[in-house]
């Protein structure tokens, strides 16, 4: 498998790696050819995908023995990130300072954007190195991915009067912000017709592209579709009553792809961790039988659901008002164990340092 530069096969990968970002565009074509279908189709995809995708990690780490035995600080330490949303709130309330409390949840979903900039990133370094893609090549890569992506995002943010709005910008640019914002777009494009144009030389001189097409059209092009085609839309949620409804379909696009990719990344390495093993613990059924892991990570994820209901952001199903402090609480625990994830991720996932993880992901004969 490796020597044909899959992750697993071709056919697990065109369908986690490549297939969910049509996946991904169909969910946001949908709920723009029917709004009314926004906010259960977010509800299916809390409990479907980023529920899962959540509880995976914990899975692959706190449920599994030889992980708890080699990083038992990293695993008691990094559940410190549960607390700073709750330390944020409770001085916002001591303080009278709600900005305190904002400014927390604003660096959480900065981090969010890297933490879903930095999966892609993974995933096109390891066809890199199955595809034997040069330095050079791998720099220039990197430089697309990171730089394009992180672009688009500021772009998406000062184009559309609802993200101003948020951000506490005027709803319409003034004449020199707005040369500034298109200037800033045409970048976008020109770069990416610029990679574009590289890719279409690689294959000439017969290099491998799949790591190129990935960044291309999976990431880039996913995220653009949800950034610039479905965020043109929003708010699709009627009346609007916070911040998070007025880009529910845009979080449903680019969440299905990072959701099902981190599945897909789960399922294969757990396979090969555990397809020669005669180890009897929860983890390794789990990892010798996906479907029943992915049974297992549904469950798991009716506490998510809960969550999600009682920090009132739905506008169908809220145990609490979002502007309540029961809503916050809850709002503070949601993105606690978002950071925990997060940091757990930027941990684990190091194949150049890891023996191990680089059998799993099919790398154990490739230049590191």
């Amino acid at each position: 498998m490796t020597g044909q530069g899959w992750i697993s096969s071709a056919r697990y990968d065109g369908v986690f790696f490549f297939g969910t970002a049509l996946l991904a565009v169909l969910a946001g074509v949908l709920v723009l050819a029917a709004p009314a279908l926004v906010v259960p189709v977010w509800w299916l995809w809390l409990a479907l995908v980023d529920g899962p995708h959540f509880a995976a990690t914990w899975v692959r780490t706190y449920l599994d023995p030889q992980e708890r035995r080699t990083r038992g600080p990293l695993l008691a330490g990094s559940l410190l990130f549960l607390l700073p949303g709750f330390l944020a709130l409770g001085l916002s309330r001591l303080l009278g300072a709600p900005a305190l409390f904002e400014a927390f949840l604003g660096f959480s979903a900065l981090w969010a954007i890297h933490h879903a900039v930095r999966q892609h990133f993974g995933i096109m370094s390891i066809y890199q190195r199955l595809g034997g893609a040069s330095p050079q090549a791998r720099r220039l890569d990197s430089a697309f991915l990171h730089g394009t992506m992180w672009l688009m995002f500021v772009v998406y943010l000062l184009v559309f009067p609802v993200n101003r709005t948020m951000l506490g910008l005027p709803a319409e640019p003034g004449p020199e912000e707005q040369w500034a914002v298109r200037a800033l777009a045409a970048t976008s494009a020109l770069v990416v017709l610029g990679y574009g144009v590289l890719l279409g030389l690689r294959w000439r001189r017969g290099e491998a592209l799949r790591s190129g097409l990935y960044a291309l059209v999976v990431a880039v092009g996913t995220a653009a579709f949800g950034y610039f085609v479905v965020g043109a839309f929003e708010p699709l949620v009627p009346s609007p009553t916070n911040s998070e409804q007025l880009s529910f379909a845009v979080v449903i696009v680019g969440g299905t792809l990072h959701g099902l990719q981190y599945l897909g990344i789960i399922f294969a390495t757990g396979r090969r961790r555990y397809a020669g093993s005669t180890e009897v613990s929860l983890a390794a059924r789990l990892g010798r039988a996906p479907l029943l892991a992915y049974g297992v990570l549904l469950a798991v994820s009716l506490l998510y659901l809960v969550v999600n209901a009682c920090r009132g952001v739905s506008p169908v199903v809220a145990v609490f008002p979002f502007d309540s402090d029961a809503a916050r609480f809850f709002l503070a625990l949601y993105w606690g164990g978002a950071l925990h994830h997060y940091y757990l991720d930027q941990k684990i996932w190091h194949p150049r340092r890891d023996p191990v993880l680089r059998r799993e992901l099919g790398l154990a004969d490739t230049p590191s």
